[in-house]
């Protein structure tokens, strides 16, 4: 191609869907271009280079079927394989570290150096008992993980000109989101994959904390079915159909009503968003030591587990802030027809992905 449409397709690769999302911009307004929602049906014994040709294959079918002209996607990873780290590094100038960045980094990396991929962000000069200091975003991820996320884009047919982190992909997308003057306070995202939930305290408009939880949809799922005694997949079906029952009127409505299995999926749920608020609350608490000016002003939820009813309600009354589901596309001009509603917060990693331009690397 001659010359190569400029948009991004944002690919978030799940462990239960693949969700894709392209923006195209006209007269400097974003339109939404297409989506695409993938569910993966592939068996747990399935062999990893298997998988992986699976995914492609599914990529590239979408693509067709849609008749997307794309050559450039952007794709993300998170869990165990990537490790974001915020220290304060030695003053020098973008060529000495550069040549010294695997050293300098090295002591905050629990990975051999020589098996990630290493990148770093200088947040801005500071100084620590009299010597000039950086406040410096080091991110390392396996090259393995890395490699495959690659395997997969150039199995589907597209470039691959980045594999980012879950956490900055929601920073991307926050940024156009955010309220005019909400990027001088601090806000939570956490996006509730199947497998991980991404956390993000972002503040000033950068983020300051980012970690990855394993208590996620999959948690969820476990403990619904094994508390209605079936499967993974009813399990899920229930849970999109019930809410968490927060108030002593929601609870006395349920009894009122004999909704066992509503009684059950409360429990069941309440339980395990309990744990998840307590990983949570120890992320707030590192956060508020480090003598920040802002405590969390707001809570922002994504990911398939946000469709789960009254969980703003429940983390409302957790953390003692707002909180609401996000909608990744609330930013656009013209939002999205028929779209399903249960879709659009598992689409957030996807949209974020997207809104990457090609001056990110140019640059």
């Amino acid at each position: 191609m001659m010359f190569p449409p400029k948009e991004v397709i944002g690919i978030d690769i799940g462990n239960y869907a693949v969700k894709v999302v392209c923006f195209a911009e006209e007269k400097k307004v974003i339109k939404l271009k297409d989506w695409g929602y993938i569910p993966l049906a592939i068996k747990a014994d399935t062999p990893p280079e298997e998988k992986k040709a699976i995914i492609s294959q599914e990529i590239k079918t979408y693509l067709k079927k849609k008749g997307i002209q794309a050559r450039y996607a952007a794709a993300s990873i998170s869990g165990n394989a990537v490790i974001v780290r915020y220290v304060k590094l030695p003053k020098l100038s973008k060529k000495e570290l550069a040549l010294t960045i695997n050293v300098e980094a090295e002591p905050f990396i629990p990975f051999d150096i020589k098996d990630v991929n290493l990148t770093y962000y200088i947040l801005n000069e500071t100084s620590d008992s009299g010597e000039p200091k950086m406040d410096t975003v080091l991110v390392a991820a396996k090259r393995e993980a890395v490699q495959d996320k690659i395997d997969i884009i150039t199995g589907a047919g597209l470039d691959p000109l980045i594999i980012d982190v879950d956490s900055f992909a929601l920073e991307t997308l926050y940024e156009k989101l955010a309220p005019k003057g909400e990027t001088a306070s601090s806000v939570l995202l956490l996006n509730i994959g199947q497998k991980v939930t991404n956390l993000s305290i972002v503040s000033q408009g950068v983020t300051r904390v980012v970690r990855d939880i394993f208590i996620a949809g999959s948690t969820f799922d476990k403990t619904v079915s094994k508390m209605l005694k079936g499967d993974a997949a009813a399990a899920d079906a229930v849970k999109k159909n019930k809410s968490v029952l927060v108030s002593d009127e929601d609870k006395a409505a349920a009894i009122e009503a004999f909704d066992r299995d509503g009684i059950a999926v409360s429990k069941a749920a309440s339980g395990v968003l309990k744990d998840l608020c307590t990983e949570v609350s120890r992320s707030i608490d590192f956060y508020l030591s480090q003598g920040v000016e802002h405590s969390i002003s707001r809570i922002i939820v994504s990911g398939g587990i946000a469709n789960l009813g009254n969980i703003t309600k429940f983390l409302a009354a957790e953390f003692k802030v707002p909180a609401e589901v996000m909608n990744p596309l609330a930013f656009l001009t013209e939002p999205p027809k028929n779209m399903p509603k249960d879709v659009l917060p598992a689409l957030a990693v996807a949209a974020g992905l997207a809104l990457r331009k090609l001056k990110d690397w140019e640059e």
